[in-house]
């Protein structure tokens, strides 16, 4: 080989090795993106930016009863998202947030407004165009506090990094930046970080607008990268409070999980002084005779609650397996044996046994529940006389609650030998329920119709038996199919000296929990299941919304007067 094809061959492997190891592929960024999470207040807006030479998307969400008239000024939350995201992506879970604080009342009134920063870090002509046009086009368009009081940042991972960095390039514009898993820096120390140089210049404006930073990071998340910068803070006397996480992945979810009140007060503390302890809470009180359905419902309730700015206080008169005979048979008998107290009670002063009469009478309940074990709900004849009685001795002792019928799943071993499917056990069910809701004019807790949305939704039919399943040869700890389930299903019994392979096929999983809790934080509260954003472990994220939406609806069509679901 003569050296010119030599060299030639050289250049060629340098090109071919630089491009497939030196030189990832660069992520296309979607600078407009319209389709928004249905959350109340959310609007999603578009941006002709002269820094970008083209069109940039942004979502603004604004406060209950927000009145654009200007009598009313609004501090503006601007949260700016991570790498890979857009200005859809987390919009609807931070405000959710937001609204949530501002219903407990630990939240003043804010707009929060949602750039999309591509993968920019926010720098460059993304950075021209926050601050030189879209701050500006949002003090025009709407009722702001417009000065740097009224302004603050917070954002995740690359939004994180970037609130830290527009809040020290520009101080004259912000009061506040928090930051989830962002970093000063992500390969050194961050003694080098030019952030540091700049907030040194700037400190005079930083002091005088009352400038506070916070830092919150995972312990794998870099947390050190701002030593050098609180370094810095604490002799320049600017506020910067440091918060480290164990075992937090760089996960939004997480943070929201771990440190949302605490990212979510320090904003408050910034716009208005802290909160006051003494503001007002909501409390609802709701006393539950049912049985484990009636459990699986109220399983993540008090989280549901919490998030939404309401605090539930729960009684419940539960037996497993139990029936409205059962129920009114127990009370019956207690009326002449004091000794029959078959309901555990958990209050402050400890665990007491109550009979469903001392239990009525231990708190002022705003609703009662009542149901009807599972496998007789589909049987209208089998509520009565028991749910007359039942009634008949909620409303001597308990006048002030308002009766709720808690409409159960349809679910049963038995549906092969009722010679009934699924789909007509449920309509029994709702027929059932909405007999006896009508006769004592109380309202369904649409629980059942629920679970039939999701398992009638197209993409959402559960296979049973998982065709490629061997039962005959289960291998531990491999379980069947079961993706979209509301229920336990299969699991591995592991007591014993050998695992077995068991069903449960009618409880509910922690999907199933949540739908159902957020069914009854609607029933309860009124209020929007939409906008909740706490989620239990063990909801896949990319079913939350889903489930929140389904309750939503079917809450609404109860709301509605319409309750066959």
């Amino acid at each position: 080989m003569n050296r010119m094809v030599l060299a030639v061959a050289l250049v060629l492997a340098a090109s071919i090795f630089t491009t497939a190891v030196g030189q990832r592929p660069r992520r296309e960024v979607s600078w407009v993106n319209p389709t928004i999470a249905n959350v109340k207040g959310l609007e999603h807006k578009v941006l002709s930016s002269e820094s970008l030479k083209h069109d940039v998307g942004y979502v603004v969400w604004t406060p209950p009863n927000y009145d654009a008239s200007g009598k009313t000024r609004y501090p503006v939350v601007y949260f700016l998202h991570g790498a890979g995201g857009t200005e859809a992506s987390d919009s609807a879970g931070f405000s959710s947030r937001i609204a949530s604080g501002i219903r407990n009342g630990t939240f003043p009134a804010v707009i929060c407004v949602f750039p999309n920063g591509g993968l920019s870090g926010y720098r460059d002509a993304v950075e021209s165009m926050i601050v030189d046009e879209l701050i500006p086009l949002i003090d025009r368009d709407y009722a702001t506090q417009a000065e740097a009081s009224g302004r603050a940042l917070a954002g995740f991972s690359m939004g994180g990094a970037g609130s830290v960095r527009l809040s020290i390039l520009h101080p004259e514009l912000f009061c506040a930046a928090g930051s989830w898993g962002g970093a000063l820096s992500r390969r050194g120390t961050g003694e080098d970080s030019p952030l540091l140089p700049a907030a040194t210049a700037n400190a005079e404006t930083l002091k005088a607008n009352h400038f506070s930073l916070l830092t919150i990071n995972g312990d794998q998340d870099h947390p050190d990268g701002f030593t050098p910068l609180k370094q810095l803070f604490e002799r320049l006397d600017i506020p910067h409070n440091v918060v480290t996480l164990a075992a937090t992945k760089h996960n939004l979810g997480h943070y929201y999980e771990r440190s949302g009140d605490t990212m979510l007060q320090f904003l408050a503390e910034r716009f208005r002084g802290k909160p006051s302890p003494d503001a007002p809470k909501r409390t609802v009180r709701v006393l539950t005779i049912g049985n484990s359905f009636a459990g699986n419902a109220c399983k993540y309730l008090k989280e549901i609650g919490a998030d939404g700015g309401v605090e539930l206080v729960i009684g419940t008169a539960n037996l497993g397996g139990c029936t409205l005979e059962r129920h009114a048979s127990l009370a019956k008998q207690s009326e002449s044996d004091r000794s029959t107290r078959p309901y555990s009670r958990i209050a402050a002063t400890g665990r007491s046994k109550l009979s469903l009469q001392e239990y009525l009478v231990a708190d002022k309940w705003d609703y009662v529940t009542l149901q009807q074990m599972s496998a007789l709900s589909f049987k209208v004849e089998s509520f009565h006389p028991h749910i007359d009685e039942l009634v008949a001795i909620i409303r001597k002792l308990a006048p002030q609650a308002k009766i709720l019928i808690h409409e159960t799943w349809a679910d049963s071993p038995l549906l092969k030998d009722w010679g009934i499917t699924q789909g007509e056990m449920h309509d029994g069910i709702v027929s059932s329920y909405r007999s006896v809701a009508k006769q004592f004019d109380a309202t369904i807790i649409p629980v059942g119709s629920s679970f039939h949305n999701v398992r009638t939704t197209d993409g959402r039919q559960v296979v049973v038996p998982d065709p490629e399943y061997d039962f005959d040869n289960p291998t531990y700890p491999q379980r069947p199919n079961q993706a979209n389930s509301l229920v336990a299903g299969w699991y591995w019994d592991v007591r014993g000296d050998k695992p077995a392979l068991r069903l449960d096929f009618k409880h509910a999983n922690d999907a199933g929990c949540y739908l159902a809790g957020l069914v009854w934080y609607e029933a309860l509260t009124g209020h929007d299941a939409r906008e909740i954003r706490f989620v239990p472990r063990g909801v896949k994220q990319s079913d939350e919304a889903f489930l929140r939406e389904v309750a939503h609806g079917v809450g609404q069509r109860v709301r509605a007067g319409d309750q066959t679901q």
